[in-house]
Formats: C-alpha cells, structure tokens, sequence
C-alpha cells in the first residue's frame, strides 16, 4: 500500500519534470527557429551580393577591396547584411569586416556552418565577377548576442526553479504534517474506542474533508452504539423471556418430585403446565431464529389462494381462543408470493387482533382495487395504541402498556416479524390505531 507523503512528493517531483521537460523543448524549439531565421538571412544576403557582383554591367572589384562599394552600397540596399561581418578575397587582394585565420579557411563550398556551439553562423561561397575574376565571398553572422540572451533565460529559470522547488518542499511539508496530524485523531480513535466505549467524536479539524469524515465517522460510530445497545438489550430480554418458562418448569419438577407420586393431579397439572411451557418456548425460540438471520430469506413465488390460509390460521386460533369471534367472508383471490412467510405474517397480525381485542369480535375482510391488487383489512375493537405506543410497535420485545394487557400472552416479537417480511416480500402495510377504540391493519399485495 502506498503512502500519502511519498504519493504526493511524487506527483510534485513529476510535475516539475514535466515543466522542466517543458521548458527545454520551448528552448529548443525557439533556438532552432533563431537559427533558421538567421540561416534565412545569410542565404538572402549572398543572393544578393551574387548577382551585384556577378551580373551588374561594369568591373566593380576595385571598390570592393577599399570598402567603399560594401559600405555605400551593399549594405543600404540589403538591410541584412548590416548585422553581418562580410569577408571578400581574391588571390591578391582582401576586404575584411572580421579578424581571425577560422574566418579566413572556411571552404567556399556554399554550405551554412557553426562556429563555437553556434557563437558563429558563417556562410562561404565563390564568386565569378562581371570581368571573369574569382571571389571567395564569405558571410559571418554573430549569434552572441542571442546566445547571451538563451543563458540569461537560462539561469532566470534555474534560479526560479530551485526558489519555487524549496518553497514548494516546505509547503508540502507543512501541508503534510497538517494531515498526518488529522490522520493520527483517526487512528487513535480507531485504537481507543471499542464496543463498550462508543462514544462521539468531535476532534478539531483543519480540513473541510477531514470534518465531513470526522462527521460521517461519528454517525458511525452513534449506529453502531445504537446497535450494540439494542444487540445487549436482545440478549437480556431473550435471556429474561427463555428464563420465566425454565424457572416454571422447574417449580412443577420440584412439586412432581415431592407430591407428583401420590396426588394425581397435581401431577397432571404439573405435566400440562410444563407441556405449555415447552411449547411456549419452542414458539419463542423459533420466533428468535427467525429474526436473527442475517442473510436474506430464500423466496419461493408462486400462486396461493389467500382465502384458504386464512381459514386453515383460522382453524387453528379456534381451538387456542374459543371465545372469541373472527368474522371473515371467504373470497377466492389468487396472489403470487411465498406461501410461508405469508401464513407467518398473518399468523402474527390475526393473532394480535385477537389478543387485543378485549374480547370483542374480529372483522378480516379481502377484496381487490381498481389496479387489481388484493387488499386484507384486518380490523379489531379492543385497546388500541395511542401515536407513543405506535412508534415502537416494530420494537423487539415491545408491548403495549403492560397495565392493560397484564393477562395477554405473548413475547413482543411478533411485529418485528410483521415488518421483516413485509420487506422481504415488499408489501405495503399501514396501521392505524386509537387508544380503547381498536386497530386497523391494511395489508397491499
């Protein structure tokens, strides 16, 4: 895994290289168009001087050597040969603008060439006078002058570069140093905080960046606290639900060990009320299972007739509450879902209208809207909710003020149930409720 500091001191050494790369092939490329210019320039020139010596009417040598012809001539009519040294020799006679023997050898062979890492552009070449008289005419072109010019760039730019670079390092270094700082709250907020010790986290940031992580690792942090708090909750009320049923088990073993032999009923009693027990706890456990799963619940579709598992749940809720009434006209109405988890949510949701009822009946109706889907209204005229109690329906373990339902079995799972396989199998559901007047469930499908 990389660093950050090396990352970035990377990124920054590249993108000066860059500009150095940068800056060279301007150099280069500003040179060579110098170069070409002037190489313009002296082929111009000795254009020039080839045809006012060769093809003008009359012998012009004579004032070629004593100056007078280059000077009041030449150079007034080509304006290029006035940056230009020029050297003209014959066998016997030289006019010359420029001292030194390199000058003088250079072969006339019209070719442009440098002298001292183009300090020099020189250009030699022969030429047949008007009167059939040879001349070396040669051609030097100074560059010092944009020589010194491409130095001085040079060094500005150097000096510039080692300026910016330093700067630049403390920059980063300090800019770094800021965000290891940062990095390290984190880190040591990684180390300190497990899950006995969730607590906010509002360290002082110098980063828009590093506050909206701070905050996002703080809402974090306040879930998982959430979570933790409601997992240690799940754990005490299962272990208190699972501990009543064993403890009752227990007393009516210790009665069945000291009277069970002799007094038959106290024996059947204790074998009833055991069996209740036992189931009552099977139905918790499978209850806890159900919620504990971590991993979605397969879904198996396919076409079941809603009617009928309401009456097979119906059947069943008659011989566990006789006497109460469940009203209920059977409709037949086809629906494509999972036929278990379905039986499961209206186990719960009918069993809970019973229950709550205060013993008055239940009305369960099924029809269909007009974008044909099935609709099961649920409706009981018992104690109702009022809107604090509603919003913990949901809740494990949750139920309804205990003042008023102290003879109602149940283990307050049921509708954290209710709403998992409402979105596994995406339904709609509403419930609405008033205190002492009842409850209405409407299920979508």
């Amino acid at each position: 895994m990389k660093s950050l500091s090396k990352s970035l001191k990377k990124s920054y050494f590249i993108i000066i290289l860059s500009f150095i790369l940068l800056f060279i092939a301007s150099l280069i490329v500003t040179g060579k168009y110098v170069i070409d210019i002037n190489k313009i320039k002296l082929r111009d020139a000795m254009s020039f001087l080839d045809y006012e010596i060769g093809y003008e009417k009359g012998d012009k040598t004579p004032e070629i050597f004593t100056g007078n012809l280059v000077k009041t001539d030449f150079k007034k009519e080509n304006i290029s040969l006035k940056n230009m040294d020029l050297i003209i020799s014959s066998k016997n006679q030289e006019y010359s603008e420029r001292k030194g023997e390199i000058f003088r050898n250079i072969t006339p062979d019209n070719k442009i060439k440098d002298l001292d890492i183009y300090e020099y552009l020189v250009l030699s070449k022969k030429i047949k006078a008007n009167q059939g008289k040879i001349l070396k005419v040669t051609l030097i072109k100074s560059l010092k002058k944009e020589k010194y010019l491409f130095i001085k760039i040079i060094e500005i730019f150097c000096a510039g570069l080692i300026v910016t670079i330093i700067i630049s390092m403390i920059g980063i270094k300090y800019f770094l140093n800021k965000i290891k700082y940062q990095l390290n709250i984190l880190e040591n907020i990684n180390e300190t905080i497990d899950l006995n010790n969730l607590k906010s986290i509002k360290p002082k940031n110098q980063f828009i960046e590093f506050e909206n992580i701070c905050l996002s690792y703080e809402k974090m942090l306040q879930r998982l606290d959430e979570q933790n708090q409601k997992q240690i909750e799940f754990v005490n009320n299962a272990s208190h639900e699972l501990k009543t049923p064993i403890f009752i088990i227990g007393g009516y073993i210790d009665m069945m060990k000291r009277w069970g032999k002799n007094n038959k009923e106290i024996l059947d009693e204790s074998i009833n009320s055991v069996e209740d027990e036992v189931k009552n706890m099977t139905e918790l456990i499978e209850k806890l299972l159900f919620i504990a799963k971590n991993k979605e619940v397969k879904v198996e579709k396919k076409e079941i007739e809603l009617s009928e598992i309401i009456m097979e749940i119906l059947s069943k809720f008659k011989i566990i509450y006789p006497k109460i009434k469940v009203n209920f006209n059977p409709e037949y109405v086809l629906i494509e879902s999972d036929e278990g988890l379905v039986k499961l949510l209206l186990k719960n949701l009918i069993e809970n209208a019973i229950k709550y009822s205060n013993g008055n009946p239940v009305n369960i109706y099924l029809n269909q809207n007009e974008n044909n889907n099935v609709i099961l209204t649920i409706i009981d005229k018992g104690i109702g909710m009022d809107i604090a109690e509603q919003s913990h329906i949901f809740d494990r373990f949750y139920r309804v003020s205990k003042s008023r339902n102290k003879n109602i079995k149940g283990h307050g799972l049921g509708m954290t149930i209710v709403k998992k396989i409402k979105e596994i199998l995406s339904i709609d559901l509403t419930i609405e409720s008033k205190k002492n007047q009842g409850t209405k469930v409407k299920i979508i499908f």
